[in-house]
């Protein structure tokens, strides 16, 4: 038997989108074995070559209940804030709720200028492009004051609404 050496058409490279394709169908089939972190790898992967809403959306899914990856609120809204930006608004509704579940879970027992600081930081990492970060981190703790608020934690809102007049205070925000 003689094989002949040459080119041939399945050696040419892979296009980067379809790379991203393939390595998308990997991440859906360890997903589905509940192999979560070769998933959450493949996602990874993909984002590297792209920024893939499906890759952004599925990955946040993993940091945001602690799949194959170790939980991480701020990393989860930030790959759902770059999900939300390339037109998935439930990424957006997701980007929002990471932030209340990371000041519910990271915030507590800290004073109002260490909520601010930690807002601070969450603002600059899920949203760089703001244009006034200190108004963001603002509105975050007004927001999550009036999600505390919502379900009857007079308490807890008012320590959120402390940290945004400290911000405000600092920073010379109006009101």
């Amino acid at each position: 038997m003689h094989l002949e050496h040459g080119s041939h058409n399945h050696d040419k490279p892979m296009s980067p989108q379809d790379a991203v394709r393939s390595l998308l169908v990997l991440a859906q089939v360890a997903q589905n074995a509940a192999d979560y972190e070769s998933a959450a790898e493949a996602y990874a992967s993909a984002l590297e070559i792209e920024p893939n809403v499906v890759a952004l959306y599925n990955l946040g899914s993993f940091y945001a209940r602690g799949l194959g990856v170790r939980q991480d609120f701020v990393e989860a809204a930030r790959l759902f804030h770059q999900a939300d930006l390339r037109g998935n608004d439930k990424a957006g509704k997701l980007c929002g709720k990471c932030m209340f579940d990371y000041a519910h879970n990271d915030m507590f027992g800290k004073t109002p200028a260490q909520l601010y600081a930690s807002m601070a930081v969450f603002v600059s990492r899920v949203f760089p492009e703001a244009a006034n970060p200190r108004l963001e981190a603002r509105n975050g703790l007004l927001a999550i004051a009036n999600t505390f608020r919502a379900k009857g934690d007079d308490d807890n809102a008012e320590r959120f609404r402390l940290a945004a007049e400290y911000g405000n205070a600092m920073h010379g925000i109006d009101s």
